[in-house]
C-alpha cells in the first residue's frame, strides 16, 4: 500500500513539477488537450486545444489558442466566430458594426437565427425547394455520397441547418471526422435535437458555430465539403468560396446547391433587393466564374441546373498547392508585414564612400587620370 502511494505522489509530483519561470504554463497542460488537426483560431489560424477549467463542481470548456484566445463550448456545440473569442465587453464601435452587419444580412443570416424557422425547416420551408428542382434530400445524399467516395476521413457540412445531411453522413459512418457547421446556434441546437431524436451517435458528430468568410479550419485539413441550399444566404460569398479552397487538401471535394434565376418563374432582385437578399444566379456560368476567382481549378468544376432553378455544383481542387500559403506562412507573414529589418532599412542607403564608388574624383579628373567604370549589370532587368 505504502508502495502505490509513493508511486502515485511521484506521479503527481512529475505532472505538477515546473520550472519557477512558467508554473500557470504546465498547469494549462495538464488540463489542455493536444493541438487539432484540423480546428484552428479564425483570426491567427493557429491550431486550438481542448481546455478544461475546474472551478469547485464546475466545469468550463473552451477551445483554446495558442495566443491563448478562448472559444466558448456549451454542451451543444463549440462557438468558434473571430468575436466569440473576445473576453473584455464590446466598445461601442465593436457593437455598432456589429448591429450594421446584422441588419444587413437580415435576411440571408438572421433570418436563419430564428427559433420560429428552425422548427419549420424540415417540416415544409426546405420540401418546397423541390419546386425549384432541388431533387430532395436522400437523392442528394445519394449523389454526395457516392462523389465524396472512400477515401475522405474529414468531412464538414457546411451550413448544415436541421442537420438533414450531417445525419445521413453520420449514418453512412465513412468518416473518421464530421463536422456540422453553422452561424445560427438554433439550427445547431436543432441538429443536435434531431440526432438525439433518431438516436445517432453523438461523440461522433462535431458542432461548430461558425462564419463561412473567416472559417475557424486549418489550411488543407478537410477532404471534403457539404454546403446544400447555402451559397446564396451566405453575405460574404467569394470570401466564403476562397475560405472553402483554403482548407480542402489537394484533391479535396466541395459539393453544393443553391439557386438559379427562374427557380420559382419569376425573376428576383438578389443582392439588389435590399436587407441582403438572397442570391439567385444569373447562370452556370457565373457559378463557375465565382469558384474560379476562389481558388478552384477551372478543369475541376462542374455545373449543371435541375430543374427550373437548382444549381448542382462539384468541384475538385488540383493537386499542386503552390500558391496556398500555410497557416504558419501566413502568420509569419502578417507578423512581419511592414516591419523593415535593420538590414532593409540600410538596404539601398550608400555610406559616402559608396555613393561616389566609380565616380572620378575633381583632383583625378584635373591630373588625367584614368577612371575604371566597372560594368552595369542587366541580369535583373
Amino acid at each position: 500500500m505504502k508502495a502505490l502511494l509513493i508511486v502515485a505522489y511521484l506521479t503527481c509530483a512529475d505532472a505538477l513539477s515546473v520550472k519557477a519561470s512558467a508554473p500557470k504554463q504546465q498547469l494549462r497542460n495538464i488540463f489542455s488537450g493536444c493541438a487539432d488537426a484540423v480546428l484552428a483560431c479564425p483570426v491567427d489560424r493557429t491550431p486550438l486545444r481542448s481546455d478544461v477549467q475546474v472551478l469547485g463542481s464546475q466545469r468550463r470548456l473552451s477551445k483554446l489558442s495558442e495566443s491563448g484566445t478562448k472559444y466558448p463550448v456549451n454542451g451543444e456545440y463549440a462557438d468558434l466566430l473571430a468575436g466569440s473569442g473576445v473576453q473584455s465587453g464590446l466598445t461601442l464601435e465593436q457593437l455598432a458594426s456589429e448591429l450594421r452587419d446584422a441588419w444587413a444580412s437580415r435576411t440571408q443570416t438572421q433570418l436563419f437565427r430564428s427559433p420560429v424557422i428552425a422548427f419549420l425547416y424540415e417540416r415544409g420551408w426546405r420540401q418546397n425547394f423541390r419546386n425549384a428542382g432541388f431533387p430532395g434530400i436522400d437523392t442528394e445524399y445519394e449523389e454526395v455520397d457516392a462523389f465524396f467516395g472512400d477515401d475522405s476521413s474529414v468531412v464538414v457540412d457546411m451550413s448544415c441547418g436541421s442537420g438533414l445531411m450531417a445525419r445521413r453522413l453520420l449514418t453512412g459512418g465513412r468518416f473518421d471526422r464530421l463536422f456540422a457547421m453553422d452561424y445560427s446556434e438554433v439550427m445547431l441546437r436543432e441538429t443536435r435535437r434531431r440526432a438525439v431524436e433518431e438516436k445517432l451517435p453523438l461523440d461522433q458528430l462535431e458542432l461548430c458555430r461558425v462564419d463561412v468568410a473567416q472559417l475557424p479550419i486549418q489550411t488543407d485539413s478537410v477532404d471534403a465539403m457539404h454546403a446544400g441550399a447555402a451559397l446564396h444566404s451566405w453575405p460574404q460569398l467569394e470570401l466564403g468560396l476562397a475560405e472553402i479552397s483554403r482548407v480542402l487538401k489537394p484533391g479535396g471535394k466541395f459539393f453544393a446547391t443553391t439557386f438559379l434565376q427562374g427557380a420559382y418563374g419569376v425573376r428576383f432582385a438578389g443582392e439588389s433587393g435590399g436587407g441582403g437578399s438572397f442570391r439567385f444566379f444569373e447562370s452556370e456560368q457565373e457559378l463557375e466564374d465565382l469558384l474560379v476567382e476562389g481558388g478552384f481549378p477551372r478543369e475541376g468544376i462542374e455545373v449543371r441546373r435541375e430543374g427550373r432553378g437548382c444549381a448542382i455544383i462539384k468541384a475538385v481542387m488540383g493537386q499542386a498547392t503552390e500558391g496556398k500559403a500555410t497557416d504558419e506562412e501566413a502568420t509569419e507573414a502578417e507578423a512581419t508585414e511592414g516591419e523593415a529589418t535593420e538590414e532593409e532599412t540600410t538596404e539601398g542607403e550608400a555610406t559616402e564612400g559608396e555613393a561616389t564608388e566609380g565616380e572620378a574624383t575633381e583632383e583625378e579628373l584635373v591630373a588625367g587620370k584614368p577612371v575604371e567604370v566597372e560594368p552595369t549589370s542587366t541580369e535583373a532587368m
